[in-house]
């Protein structure tokens, strides 16, 4: 006679229900959790949630109600936080304040990457106006711009809070996590303002495992900021760097002496953002860029301008050298295109580049730089078609906020063919050939059928309503909106 045995699912030892629910994706975990009451507190093993990404957005609450959930009994379990965050909203600082607090409770945490809506903190509202003064105790800097050392920036009374919560709790979590390897700030400058105090902490506690540094900043004011007290013997004890974004304030030949140091990790990565230009910024020198190809043969550069009238100009008078390994050049908002450094990028980054962005706004003054300031030069060759020809191995090309010949368009994509994995250029930006007018209708649709056929794949030229405002009008003000997705993605390598 049989006997009939009955399990008692319930009963499960946890060691193997959690071995089995690490093989099930979120979705199916959830679903299998839900079967059974004892089953429940599997869900939040810790071993599930070593990777967390929050959302604080005001567009949408429920994600908001999510992520505070999650954060609730999840911050202090996890070893890799992204905190995407909009920083001009009061409740989504707040909510996001209290996951940084809970995160100074998690000495497991090796990962921290912020992801703002905007560079400032400062929110609308009926807050009274603050003003947000950072002192620069580096008395022996003669920049004219630090003379007073100190910036003031307009915030609100929940903005003022958050910005000193937040240095406070990155403080503590830099000071307690066991094994910090990644530390990105953003580009949020109310926090990358603080990076001469992050830095000896971050030396003093985590020298050893900080693997991937994000200090670049996106400024509110691109033509007024305070220089910080950094040098280059700050970065002399981390021996692990593979990746860091900076400010290309405080890059020098001494920096990458520092960095080029024969016992240090191999880079992989090296952001620079250029903003204003001092002068009294010393700049670099090819040999230095050689020693530092030499000693990290696989390390990619790669450079945006942001508002930088300096940089644009001084492209081909020093702030590019041949040695640069230079894989991505972005222009964001300087108001003019240099033709004679495009030249330059397709002469010595032949090998190496594989992105280029140049993006002003449409109604910007430099318009016809590109076609009618050629035109006393009709025997050289359009510089961008060049640069498609000469660069092996280019990916993606935006231009926006210059008109430009439909016929180049056409020569860049048969030259490029199915290597050119992305093209944005807006249709307002096209012109007939021989007049500079306006491509109408029929020229538009004729352009993009023969670039279709070039690269392989359907392609349209952008329409006004897919720009940004900023892109579509020089008097929107959120140009940091638009630059911070497209630069924010540098600092992590997939």
């Amino acid at each position: 006679m049989s006997t009939q045995t009955q399990w008692h699912w319930n009963l499960l030892p946890s060691v193997i229900l959690i071995e089995i629910l690490s093989y099930l994706p979120l979705s199916d975990r959830i679903n299998a959790c839900s079967t059974c009451k004892s089953w429940r507190s599997a869900l939040f093993h810790p071993s599930f949630w070593r990777r967390i990404e929050l959302v604080f957005n005001s567009c949408d609450w429920s994600s908001v109600e999510r992520s505070r959930f999650v954060a609730s009994w999840g911050a202090r379990k996890l070893r890799s936080c992204i905190l995407h965050l909009e920083t001009v909203n009061t409740n989504c600082l707040v909510e996001a304040d209290h996951v940084l607090l809970k995160l100074t409770r998690n000495p497991q945490i090796e990962e921290l990457i912020l992801f703002p809506s905007h560079c400032h903190t400062f929110t609308k509202g009926h807050d009274r106006p603050y003003y947000l003064r950072h002192h620069n105790n580096n008395n022996n800097n003669n920049n004219k711009n630090t003379a007073t050392h100190r910036r003031c920036l307009p915030c609100s009374r929940s903005s003022y809070q958050f910005i000193e919560s937040a240095q406070e709790s990155l403080q503590s979590i830099i000071s307690n996590s066991r094994n910090l390897r990644t530390v990105v700030l953003g580009c949020i400058q109310d926090l990358t303002d603080q990076a001469d105090i992050f830095l000896p902490l971050l030396a003093s506690h985590q020298a050893n495992t900080i693997s991937t540094l994000g200090l670049a900043s996106v400024k509110y004011d691109p033509n007024s900021y305070a220089l910080l007290d950094i040098t280059p013997d700050n970065f002399t004890a981390f021996t692990n760097i593979q990746v860091l974004t900076l400010d290309y304030d405080y890059v020098s030949d001494r920096l990458l002496s520092v960095l080029s140091t024969p016992y240090n990790t191999p880079m992989r990565r090296l952001v620079l953002h250029v903003h204003g230009i001092d002068q009294t910024h010393r700049g670099t020198t090819e040999y230095m860029w050689y020693r530092f190809k030499q000693q990290h043969p696989q390390c990619n550069l790669l450079m945006n301008l942001m508002h930088s009238y300096d940089g644009v100009e001084q492209l081909g008078s020093g702030l590019l050298h041949p040695s640069m390994p230079l894989t991505h050049f972005r222009a964001f908002f300087c108001e003019w295109i240099n033709i004679a450094a495009l030249r330059l990028l397709s002469n010595w980054y032949s090998e190496s580049l594989r992105h280029l962005s140049w993006v002003d706004s449409l109604d910007h003054g430099g318009w016809g730089m590109l076609t009618q300031g050629r035109d006393g030069d009709q025997e050289s060759p359009d510089p961008l078609v060049m640069l498609a020809w000469k660069c092996k191995n280019l990916e993606h090309l935006t231009l926006m906020g210059y008109g430009y010949g439909g016929s180049d368009v056409v020569a860049i994509a048969r030259l490029r063919g199915t290597g050119l994995k992305e093209l944005f250029i807006p249709e307002e930006c096209l012109e007939a050939d021989e007049s500079h007018e306006p491509a109408n209708e029929e020229d538009i649709d004729n352009i993009a059928e023969d670039v279709s056929a070039g690269l392989g794949k359907t392609w349209r030229p952008l329409t006004l309503s897919e720009l940004h405002p900023c892109v579509r009008t020089a008097s929107s003000a959120d140009t940091d909106h638009f630059i911070l997705p497209r630069v924010l993605s540098d600092s992590v390598i997939s």
